[in-house]
């Protein structure tokens, strides 16, 4: 006989692919005709090659959870009373009764139903739980960089650094404008604003975690650069070069 027909039936299917890759695999016959049924069946089944999420369990996929499965019932005992388990924990009474429930992989192949309840939590948490995540996540979030701002910068308050006086600044744009500082940058900035209103953040915001109480503080040890208030802290792209920032005596 030929060699293909003294090989099995399950090597003599008529897919070509499947037959190389059974061969090729060099593993036990019980696992090659489990294997065989396994990648024939997908194959009629799909018409061809499927995803993980789009396969049957029994053929190695995971469909995704469309729809939660209700609740589990309550449990009772022999007698008809309510079953009571052992908890080592508190249960709070503060009024909130909402019910979380969501089902998390165990190992591999199996999931669990977990469910989250209002009792297991104080009642702040109790009460930030009740809302959506979606509602929530902005408001820690922005509740979170505020309180990290204002720690961070706690040690500061009260602090003025000279250099960020007024007249120490007025000093920097005066050597900045001897050296022709960032000539590329006042270009680019004066032709955005040539093509409409265009808000440049750095001609607009403080620059400095100290501005707050340093509207008023100068340096008598430099009067030449002398303004009544700040000024922009670098050139702005409105400043003459040929106009130095020194006051006259």
């Amino acid at each position: 006989k030929p060699f293909w027909l003294k090989q099995p039936f399950w090597l003599r299917v008529p897919f070509g692919r499947l037959r190389d890759e059974l061969v090729a695999s060099r593993l036990p016959r019980p696992m090659l005709v489990l294997r065989a049924r396994q990648l024939a069946l997908q194959r009629l089944a799909d018409g061809g090659r499927r995803g993980v999420a789009t396969s049957a369990a029994r053929l190695g996929g995971h469909p995704p959870y469309m729809h939660m499965p209700p609740a589990p019932p309550p449990e009772f005992e022999p007698d008809g009373t309510p079953k009571k388990y052992p908890l080592h924990q508190p249960i709070w009474d503060h009024g909130y009764d909402w019910e979380h429930w969501a089902l998390m992989p165990a190992g591999v192949f199996h999931t669990v139903y977990y469910g989250d309840f209002a009792q297991d939590y104080p009642p702040y948490w109790a009460w930030l739980q009740k809302f959506p995540m979606w509602v929530v996540t902005p408001f820690l979030t922005l509740w979170a960089i505020t309180t990290m701002v204002v720690f961070q910068n706690a040690g500061s308050i009260g602090i003025k650094p000279k250099r960020y006086t007024i007249e120490w600044m007025q000093a920097t744009k005066e050597r900045e404008r001897q050296e022709n500082t960032n000539p590329v940058t006042r270009y680019l900035d004066r032709r955005r604003t040539e093509r409409g209103g265009t808000w440049i953040a750095q001609y607009n915001l403080p620059w400095h975690p100290y501005w707050i109480w340093m509207t008023q503080s100068h340096d008598p040890d430099y009067p030449e650069y002398y303004l009544p208030k700040p000024g922009s802290p670098h050139l702005h792209y409105t400043d003459s070069l040929t106009t130095p920032f020194v006051k006259d005596e």
